[in-house]
């Protein structure tokens, strides 16, 4: 049995074939029963059903995926084991500074088996810089406060992109790899604001390092009250994927979490449509994909605390990721806080925080730690690149999350990437795919029109069959009628779904350009020309989309009628109705259908040059010359008689 949302949309694609065909007989074959859509004299209301399916049908293309969103990951307690970590490492002996420890006199009365004390002497920040990102390591905490991507700039200001989210006033620790307890945030204070021995290589690094091989850096702390931790970052300089070991001993048997967070990218997507569901948190079994947009963790009473088979998780914006990807059986930290009250009161109403670039909640997500045990986790900071993404293994690339529409938007991002090595601007990209698309449709399209056509001939003798059979009710006579209209169409080689099956074929086409560019990054910040300069944001002046809405109507008085006034009304609402929809879809969007619909008026005049020229050929005589009717109306000749 076929879900129920499947089958409405099935049905309500039987519909919409009647726009295009509305005195057909058509046969829509649904998983549970036939529908059969019959013209008779009840026209405007069925036509009233398809104009509200068209309506539907574009909704389903931007909600579908939020209406019917997978359900929320849940524990496998039949599957999840006890953790298995790698053995303790064979760290190298401390040299403990002779600043810590005192005189002689101080050594000869320290206890023997108290722990030897390893901390910074001075607080200190190192920029690492690779060929991807700048990161800087901070010494207070073992944390890294800031991560600049190479080549992505923010999209206020021309300032470069920051992921880390740092505002005085959060009250969480500013930074990745900070600790943290469900039950008291408070007990990880101390590691969090202690000053960590920072080396880079095994040496104390200058304020700037630039790594042109793998670098490993560590931060080690251990106080005399029990806390001995020791975090291990091996840098990758050629990619965004680093390796992390980090081992913990506390003084208590509290749960420790290691954490990324709060919050990723210091500014928001503003105007970007139907992509706020991809920031939050974000977990990935191998199998399913979980989003915790910002609104989910808000209404969390609690930290969302579960063991699971974790492949990767951790917190995203529309298009970049910060995840840990541990691989195994795992307990993983889900929260929030909220923004700096600064911030929220500087923004008098929703529209306005965002345009500051800071949504009111920070999302943060951590995987635990064991005791005196340590633990080993890839860690990707960087955008959600397919490309990339992929390179790196470990499944990353589901991060980039197309939705229901997977299957047909990635083969159109792969092709506008093509497209993009050759023109260098995605929105060129975006005319040359939609000139390949028509192309691919054209003789399906050309049939159609043909189609549409002879059935605009057939009108009349429609319009006598209907006549005929007009405020009959009894059932049989009205299948005698449906007979006739199909004979009627077979005798003159016209499809009842000639007229609509082009578009009904384009309208996945459409769906995979509408995930394509809303969620893939190629689009982010891609200028195109003039006012267009990012194509995953709506028109800011609506130019493009009240352009496609009249051409959508010069394509309307350019096509065949129907010579039904209530189909003509419906069918000068949808350019309207289309108008309305694409005024907040992003201009990469508008960009293709506008194309899409320019092509098709070129194709229309075509169809009907070729029409005309054949319809005036037949009127003719086979000589070329105009055939004449004989004066007198063809009475009988007259003969001479016999005298």
């Amino acid at each position: 049995m076929v879900p129920g949302p499947v089958e409405s949309l099935l049905r309500s694609a039987c519909y919409v074939a009647t726009l295009s065909a509305p005195l057909a007989m058509i046969r829509c074959q649904s998983p549970t029963k036939e529908v059969m859509v019959v013209p008779d004299d009840q026209g405007p209301n069925m036509e009233m059903r398809a104009f509200i399916a068209v309506v539907l049908s574009l909704g389903v293309m931007v909600g579908y995926q939020y209406l019917f969103a997978p359900e929320p990951l849940q524990p496998r307690s039949g599957e999840v084991t006890e953790a298995e970590f790698p053995e303790p490492l064979n760290l190298p002996e401390i040299e403990v500074p002779e600043a810590v420890l005192g005189d002689e006199e101080t050594k000869e009365t320290t206890n023997i088996n108290s722990p030897a004390i390893v901390a910074g002497d001075r607080a200190m920040q190192v920029t690492l810089e690779t060929e991807r990102y700048r990161m800087v390591l901070d010494n207070r905490g073992g944390l890294i406060t800031s991560v600049e991507l190479i080549g992505f700039d923010a999209d206020f200001g021309g300032r470069p992109l920051e992921l880390v989210v740092n505002e005085p006033g959060l009250a969480a620790p500013t930074g990745f790899l900070a600790l943290t307890t469900p039950e008291s945030p408070d007990a990880a204070s101390a590691p969090n604001q202690a000053l960590y021995r920072m080396t880079i290589d095994g040496f104390e690094p200058s304020s700037l390092v630039r790594a042109e091989k793998p670098v490993t850096v560590r931060w080690q702390w251990v106080d005399p009250n029990g806390w001995s931790v020791d975090k291990q970052l091996t840098v990758n300089p050629g990619g965004h994927l680093s390796d992390l070991t980090i081992t913990v001993e506390s003084p208590t048997d509290t749960p420790m979490f290691v954490m990324l967070g709060p919050g990723l990218e210091m500014q928001a997507d503003n105007g970007r449509t139907g992509i706020y569901l991809m920031s939050g948190a974000v977990l990935f079994d191998g199998t399913d994909i979980e989003h915790l947009t910002d609104a989910d963790l808000d209404d969390l009473e609690a930290p969302d605390v579960r063991l699971m088979n974790l492949a990767w998780g951790g917190i995203q914006s529309p298009y970049f990721a910060a995840l840990f990807v541990p691989e195994a059986p795992v307990s993983v930290y889900v929260a929030s806080i909220p923004a700096p009250e600064t911030i929220v009161n500087q923004a008098a109403t929703e529209e306005a925080l965002e345009e500051q670039g800071a949504p009111g909640t920070r999302a943060m997500f951590g995987v635990e730690l064991q005791n005196g045990k340590p633990i080993s986790t890839p860690l990707y900071i960087g955008p959600k690149d397919y490309s990339l993404l992929i390179a790196e293994g470990h499944g990353l690339e589901r991060a980039v999350d197309y939705g229901v529409f997977r299957i047909l938007a990635r083969p159109v991002a792969v092709t506008l990437e093509k497209l993009y090595e050759f023109t260098g601007n995605y929105g060129l990209a975006i005319i040359l795919a939609t000139f390949g698309v028509r192309l691919i449709f054209f003789p399906l399209s050309q049939t159609s029109m043909k189609s549409m056509r002879k059935m605009q001939q057939l009108q009349p003798q429609m319009n006598a069959i209907r006549a005929k059979f007009k405020g009959v009710k009894d059932s049989q006579k009205r299948q005698e009628m449906n007979v006739q209209v199909m004979q009627l169409y077979k005798d003159n080689g016209v499809s009842p779904l000639g007229g609509c099956l082009p578009m009904l074929l384009q309208m996945p086409v459409l769906f995979g350009f509408y995930a394509a560019i809303s969620v893939s990054i190629i689009s982010r910040n891609a200028p195109f020309m003039l006012w267009i300069q990012d194509l995953s944001l709506k028109d800011p002046y609506y130019v493009l989309p009240l352009s496609m809405g009249a051409a959508m109507y010069g394509q309307q008085r350019m096509s065949p009628g129907t010579g039904d006034p209530m189909q003509q009304r419906i069918f000068r609402l949808m350019p309207i109705m289309f108008t309305f929809f694409f005024l907040t879809f992003p201009s990469g969007l508008v960009i293709y259908w506008l194309v899409n619909t320019v092509l098709g008026i070129a194709q229309q005049a075509y169809v009907n040059h070729q029409l005309g020229a054949a319809d005036a050929i037949i009127k003719k005589g086979p000589r070329g010359k105009q055939k004449k009717h004989p004066k007198g109306g063809g009475g009988k000749r007259k003969t001479r008689g016999k005298r």
